[in-house]
Formats: C-alpha cells, structure tokens, sequence
C-alpha cells in the first residue's frame, strides 16, 4: 500500500508538472528549456544504494557488525570441527573394540547431548546477528529519514523519492539527483555525534 502511495504520488506530481503546459512561475522570464528543472519540477531523488554504501556511519557500523560477524562464525566452525573429532575418535574405538557397550552407550549420549547444545547455541547466535543485523539498517534508515527530513525542513522539495530497489524511480535527470549533497550532510552530522561523544 505504501509503494502504491508513493507511486500514485509521483504519477499525480508529474501530471501537475504536465499540466501547467508553458505557464511561467511568478518572477521567471526565462523559456521552458532554460529553467531549472529543480524549480520546475520541486522533486528530487536520491541513489539509496550509494547513499548507503557511503554513509560513514553504515560504514563504521557494518565494520564492527563484520568483525562480529566473523568471530562468532569462526567460534562456530570451531566448536563444530572439535564435536565431528568428538565424534571421529568414537566410532573409531567402538571400530576397535576399546570401549564397553556401557561406556560405549555413555559416550554416545554425551555427544548427542553436546550436539543438541551446540545446534541450540548455533541457532541463538545466528538469531542475534539477524537481529542485531536488523537494529543497524534500522539505525541508518532513521538517520537517513530523519537527516532527510531536516535537510527539506524548508520544503523546497514537495517529494524526494529514492532509486531503492522496487522504487517508481527508473529513469531521471541527473538534475534532480541530491545524493551527493545528502551524503555530504549525513556524514557531516556523524562526523560532529562521533566528536561529541
């Protein structure tokens, strides 16, 4: 429902734009093809994925989010090599005959238990990342809306829409395109949070 919005929004502000045919706005004297398509047309758009992808503060987070990432993964693969040995060396002595049926029935519960465990502690921390994942993009989609936000607080833009995947954006004037002076923005505000703190 929120992409049919945004799209019959953008549909509706082109048709407005359409609609004004060759009328002029108050105080500009220049042909149709000289003005600025900015003060025509009062839409812009941003590239999300370079946006994103440049934001200081995606960058930071996802670094340490990465480094995370990677240390519970390895910790992972540790302890899954250590339970396969676990369980190598006792087939290997049931093969030879070194252990009675007891001890033998023993050994075996206590590796099936140490594998539940392990597949529970797995399953944990990979729900953690997901969610810890999740709270990131959060965190820079919020600080994005709401630099965005501030950076319109004089509504010079009566809609700025995003190139994100599935966006109405296909195609626009480069004209249009605020990335570069978001970005700017963004990571000038991270830049003085950081100082801050």
């Amino acid at each position: 429902m929120k992409k049919a919005l945004i799209i019959a929004g953008a549909v509706l502000a082109m048709a407005a734009c359409k609609n004004t045919g060759g009328a002029t706005t108050e105080g500009d004297t220049a042909a149709a093809g000289d003005r600025n398509v900015e003060t025509v047309y009062d839409i812009a758009f941003i590239r999300m994925d370079s946006l994103v992808q440049n934001y200081d503060r995606f960058v930071d987070l996802s670094s340490a989010f990465e480094a995370k990432a990677t240390k519970v993964t390895g910790d992972l693969e540790a302890r899954a090599r250590s339970l396969q040995n676990e369980m190598v060396s006792f087939e290997d002595k049931i093969n030879k005959g070194l252990m009675t049926s007891r001890d033998a029935k023993a050994e075996q519960t206590r590796i099936q238990t140490k594998g539940q465990q392990f597949e529970n502690d797995r399953q944990t921390q990979v729900a953690q990342l997901a969610e810890e994942e999740q709270v990131m993009t959060n965190q820079v989609f919020y600080a994005v809306n709401d630099y965005v936000a501030k950076f319109n607080a004089d509504l010079r833009y009566k809609m700025i829409l995003t190139t994100s995947g599935g966006s109405p954006v296909i195609h626009a004037d480069p004209a249009l395109d605020i990335t570069a002076e978001v970005l700017r923005g963004l990571n000038a505000e991270y830049a003085a949070e950081k100082a801050a703190k």
